[in-house]
């Protein structure tokens, strides 16, 4: 219930002068309250047409993100929020071509796609049409990624921060590493497991330029690994 700056039933019920035991009551449908005299105040407190509250008559009113979330769970009736983007999980294969090897990317249209708000895109300077979520696979990113997990990878940032976590090409792999560049050019592929071996991997500049494609910078990151 954060719609209009309400948390919970009882700061709905200390708006309209009643107790939060009241509140429970009229928002359970199997009471068939319909016709209280709060209905309205509860409606305007909410900022909903009472009708729609009390009989669902009317437009549903818009899904409001919480304030500063960048995800947010829906229910599958739910209408989407008006700045909502909804993106899928892809996956990447490497093409080979006159001595390049280019990303190819291929959305899994099966797959569930995160809601994120668009305004979050926008406040991290990020634009969603340059981003793409992917599945993480192994253990070597624990306790900060798990297997299976997703990611959200901003394809725009490519020149890398030390530190910053990134997807990238290894090989003909796709891989998820904490980056640090020396000044030489060579890259450190650090592994955030401990038990990882070798946690520190360092790729001369010559096979960075063979090896090495930074698709982009990790952002945002979900799932239940670990758990």
């Amino acid at each position: 219930m954060t719609r209009a700056g309400k948390n919970n039933q009882s700061d709905l019920a200390r708006e309209i002068g009643v107790k939060p035991q009241a509140i429970q009551y009229l928002l359970e449908p199997k009471n068939g309250a319909t016709g209280s005299k709060h209905i309205a105040a509860i409606a305007e407190a909410l900022d909903v047409s009472a009708g729609w509250l009390s009989n669902g008559a009317g437009d549903a009113p818009p899904v409001q993100f919480p304030e500063g979330k960048a995800i947010v769970a829906l229910h599958d009736e739910d209408p989407l929020p008006h700045d909502a983007v909804l993106i899928r999980e892809s996956r990447v294969r490497f093409a080979g071509g006159n001595g390049h090897i280019t990303p190819e990317y291929e959305e899994i249209e099966d797959s569930q796609p995160a809601t994120y708000r668009r305004s979050w895109f926008t406040r991290e300077g990020m634009n969603p049409a340059k981003v793409r979520r992917f599945q993480v696979t192994g253990h070597s990113m624990e306790p900060f990624l798990f297997d299976t997990d997703t990611v959200l990878v901003n394809m725009a940032e490519t020149d890398v921060r030390d530190g910053k976590v990134y997807a990238l090409r290894y090989g003909d792999e796709l891989r998820v590493k904490r980056c640090y560049r020396k000044l030489d050019g060579s890259l450190i592929l650090h592994s955030d497991n401990p038990d990882h071996k070798p946690r520190d991997e360092e790729i001369s500049p010559s096979q960075v330029n063979e090896h090495i494609t930074i698709i982009g910078r990790v952002r945002e990151k979900a799932g239940n690994g670990g758990l």
